[in-house]
């Protein structure tokens, strides 16, 4: 058994010091001894020893006296990579080319990316399930995708900084990048209603839906009031988020009163959906007209998907800065939203005769 040695203040203060130095999040010039002590909560004579111990071992260089020490790297130090960990909605999430794009930047700036071992899907979006991966994952930040608030707010409670891609983040002091998707969803509406749709029908995800309807789907819902369709659970139905639960899902809806219009919030519902009326002899847009956010694969599809589309060029590079700002230990909390809009296609018609 090796033995065993017990480090005394200096020691462990010069290690936490030499990890930020490390980490870069102590750069430039060492604060003064003052400084760190009130900061850290230590006394000026630990502070003084941790700092000759670091100019021993090469990490500070005097400067001479009444100046601050120089912070540098000695040749052939560990550096830490920062570690950021990926928490996706779904796992399919990790496939999609600005999950890609974003991964490859913050590597090139050198810095390791992780994905967790379950997805807010596979942990049924339980916060007690997310507590224990979030503790037995080792990483410096989180990036969390399309999470609903109450997650969200479990974040914000941790000392890991996080990221929120998507999600119900808007009211939380977090860092994140969103989508402005009312305005498009609002005018998907009134296209629908002109072509004389009444029986429309927003399969949402969860996080949309409870505790309370989020901001996105009530704008909808009051925009077909606003054009005289009285809306009420039908047209948010509760239903498990998964293949079986979206087919049962189907089957009661087109059981009693059929949907003329479908409105998805993720493109792989869409398609199973599709396929899955399609086994009924319900066509689109011959029976039901289709609506969901845009993905690549719609361009394969006949007939096209009508979507809402945006532009995600500054997302990468959102969450690029992001992880450089937190990784020097700068407060960065900003959040910025893209907006969307619709385009219509050939998955939406008419109402079908006699509906």
């Amino acid at each position: 058994m090796e033995h065993f040695k017990a480090l005394t203040a200096a020691e462990q203060l010069a290690a936490h010091l030499r990890k930020n130095i490390s980490k870069g999040r102590l750069s430039g010039s060492m604060p003064g001894i003052r400084h760190l002590a009130q900061s850290l909560g230590v006394s000026s004579n630990t502070v003084t020893a941790a700092v000759e111990q670091l100019e021993h071992e090469g990490y500070l260089q005097p400067r001479g006296h009444g100046r601050r020490s120089l912070i540098v790297l000695p040749e052939g130090a560990p550096q830490h990579r920062f570690r950021v960990t990926f928490l996706p909605y779904e796992r399919a999430d990790i496939q999609l080319d600005y999950v890609v794009e974003i991964r490859r930047l913050l590597k090139e700036e050198g810095h390791e990316v992780d994905i967790a071992d379950h997805s807010l899907s596979e942990l049924g979006m339980k916060t007690a399930r997310i507590a224990r991966m979030v503790d037995a994952t080792e990483t410096d930040a989180w990036v969390v995708f399309s999470a609903p608030q109450e997650v969200l707010e479990f974040f914000v409670g941790r000392s890991k900084p996080t990221f929120a891609l998507f999600g119900r983040f808007r009211s939380l002091p977090l860092a994140g990048t969103g989508l402005d998707k009312i305005p498009a969803f609002r005018a998907a509406i009134r296209r629908l209603i002109e072509l004389g749709h009444r029986r429309i029908v927003l399969l949402q995800p969860k996080s949309n839906r409870l505790p309370a309807p989020a901001r996105l789907v009530r704008e909808a819902l009051d925009e077909m009031e606003l054009h005289g369709v009285k809306t009420g659970a039908y047209n948010i139905p509760d239903w498990e988020q998964t293949p079986e639960g979206l087919r049962k899902c189907l089957d009661a809806l087109f059981g009693v009163s059929a949907p003329t219009a479908l409105v998805f919030d993720r493109p792989n519902e869409l398609i199973g959906a599709q396929i899955h009326l399609a086994h009924k002899n319900i066509l689109a847009p011959r029976d039901v007209s289709l609506v969901c956010d845009d993905d690549p694969a719609f361009e394969w599809c006949q007939p096209s998907i009508s979507c809402i589309r945006w532009q995600n060029r500054l997302w990468a590079p959102r969450v690029s800065r992001w992880v450089n700002h937190i990784a020097k230990g700068k407060d960065d909390r900003r959040q910025i939203f893209t907006k969307a809009e619709f385009v219509e296609k050939g998955s939406v018609g008419p109402v079908p005769n006699g509906k």
